[in-house]
């Protein structure tokens, strides 16, 4: 009995210790490149990641239906070192409010994000998006809106 809860204790330790190693500058450079979405019929999102200074990214967001552009939004992606966060601050062309969210690796392949005011208690956020990377270029993006999933979205990278 105690060699099994030694055995146990040790997994859990390990696994907290993969946890906290995952690099999140790192990890965020998966996202660099061009990636489109033509999930949605007659609808094209092309979204684009560039470096941005030293470990940062640059996102911008294009949605195009029936030819007229309908959707753009901007984002500076960095590194929070004290809460081990990656923080998003974005506008929409055709709105003053700043959207501020926080993000995180859980694992190499998949990216949490949420509203900034809920990184320390992810739970309890209404409004969650997964991303997870079936490989290097191929992305499969879920949104949440309490607990419940909206569908997905795929993306696949056209230009590195």
């Amino acid at each position: 009995m105690i060699t099994v809860l030694v055995v146990l204790s040790t997994n859990v330790i390990y696994a907290q210790a993969m946890q906290e190693s995952l690099n999140q500058v790192e990890l965020m450079k998966q996202f660099i490149g061009t990636w489109k979405n033509e999930s949605i019929k007659d609808t094209v999102y092309t979204a684009e990641f560039k470096p941005y200074g030293n470990g940062g990214l640059e996102f911008s967001l294009k949605g195009v239906t029936g030819g007229k552009v309908w959707l753009e939004i901007v984002q500076l992606w960095g590194y929070d070192k004290k809460s081990d966060k990656i923080v998003v601050a974005g506008l929409m062309k055709d709105s003053p409010n700043i959207m501020l969210q926080a993000a995180w690796f859980t694992d190499k392949n998949k990216l949490e994000q949420v509203p900034l005011e809920f990184a320390s208690d992810p739970k309890q956020a209404a409004f969650v998006v997964i991303f997870d990377f079936k490989s290097p270029d191929l992305a499969i993006r879920e949104e949440f809106v309490n607990n419940k999933s909206l569908g997905t979205e795929t993306y696949k990278r056209v230009k590195n």
